[in-house]
């Protein structure tokens, strides 16, 4: 394993050990309704699609909990791309209250996917997904990342460091984010007495662990469930 993969899934490790925990915990805080939460937990697929198809006909009601619970489900089924759409969707759906668990749970859906990407040194799609999460963190509500109090110790540190996670990753990327384009240069009026002068022209500028992520991750939720 090379110096930077290694150093990408060492920073990786505390994402993967609670992206399905704190689904499972937000998922309570959205979503009325035990069963729903209980059948995430059990990893009942379809107790929990049902529940999904329920909260959707509810879903002009209450909108954004669908979304939030079938992007619980998409996770659970390791369709991240599709947790990705439904979380947000949610985060532009839900409530000043909920808000905050869709984007904990959008950001550690992007931030998996891009240590995925890492992980097959797929370095620019690492970099893509890595950015798109840091958006989300600095779109963020204040206390809903840094300064969260969440009661549990291990999500409360993975939320609270998670802009100087995602910096470092980006940091150690191969693959440079994206820069703003440079504003276009400034007009220069020409000095009385040149009208007849040419016109000037500017230059020409030519792992800490092995096995798959969620799986770990499942076996801490069934963990959590029963404990």
């Amino acid at each position: 394993m090379n110096p930077l993969r290694r150093r990408l899934l060492l920073y990786s490790a505390p994402v993967a050990l609670i992206l399905v925990v704190a689904i499972v915990k937000l998922l309570s805080v959205v979503v009325i309704g035990h069963s729903t939460v209980t059948s995430f937990a059990d990893r009942d697929t379809d107790a929990l699609a049902g529940e999904v198809s329920r909260l959707h006909v509810l879903n002009a009601v209450e909108p954004g909990k669908a979304d939030f619970a079938a992007g619980a489900l998409a996770v659970l089924e390791d369709r991240l791309a599709d947790a990705d759409r439904d979380f947000s969707v949610a985060v532009e759906s839900l409530g000043a209250a909920e808000i905050c668990s869709a984007r904990v749970n959008l950001e550690l859906v992007r931030e998996t996917l891009g240590d995925r990407a890492a992980a097959v040194s797929d370095s620019e799609a690492a970099v893509t997904h890595y950015l798109g999460a840091r958006d989300v963190v600095e779109r963020a509500e204040p206390g809903c990342f840094a300064g969260n109090t969440d009661p549990d110790p291990d999500r409360r540190t993975v939320r609270e460091e998670a802009l100087a996670r995602l910096n470092r990753k980006i940091g150690v990327s191969p693959v440079a984010p994206p820069t703003a384009s440079p504003p276009p240069p400034v007009a220069q009026v020409p000095p009385p007495g040149s009208a007849g002068a040419s016109e000037s022209r500017p230059p020409n500028r030519l792992d800490p662990a092995t096995g798959d992520p969620l799986d770990r991750l499942q076996q801490i939720l069934r963990d959590a469930a029963t404990g």
